[in-house]
């Protein structure tokens, strides 16, 4: 995979109250996020003027694409801009959901593990 930062970071597992409120929370960031890309240079090279038109009404530029915490909310993840990404539906965004889960599996609310997390690089990703 290319575009990509490996970090080593204390991963705690969020309490699943605090994760679900912030994923109903998310549901309002993800139109901003949207219209906030139509303006950023990399998104501008990637996509057509119906798919950033989509975009500046608050909405995703196509079926193959999703928003993508760097970050999860399972974690210390925010709906912060900067901790999302812009990310085909595809093969990449699978191995880091996989990722995810595999490390995340067995632990408890409150639970800390050290791990290497990686992240996507930039806002639209790959």
């Amino acid at each position: 995979m290319h575009n990509i930062e490996v970090i080593k970071r204390e991963y705690v597992r969020r309490e699943r109250a605090e994760l679900a409120l912030l994923r109903r929370q998310f549901q309002s960031v993800k139109p901003k996020f949207y219209r906030m890309l139509i303006e950023h240079p990399e998104a501008k090279r990637r996509f057509s003027r119906d798919e950033l038109a989509k975009m500046a009404q608050g909405v995703r530029p196509g079926e193959n694409w999703e928003i993508h915490h760097k970050l999860p909310l399972d974690d210390s993840g925010t709906n912060d801009m900067s901790n999302l990404v812009l990310i085909r539906r595809d093969h990449e965004h699978y191995v880091f959901n996989a990722a995810q889960k595999n490390i995340t599996r067995k632990m408890r609310s409150g639970e800390t593990k050290e791990i290497l997390w990686v992240i996507p690089v930039g806002v639209v990703y790959p």
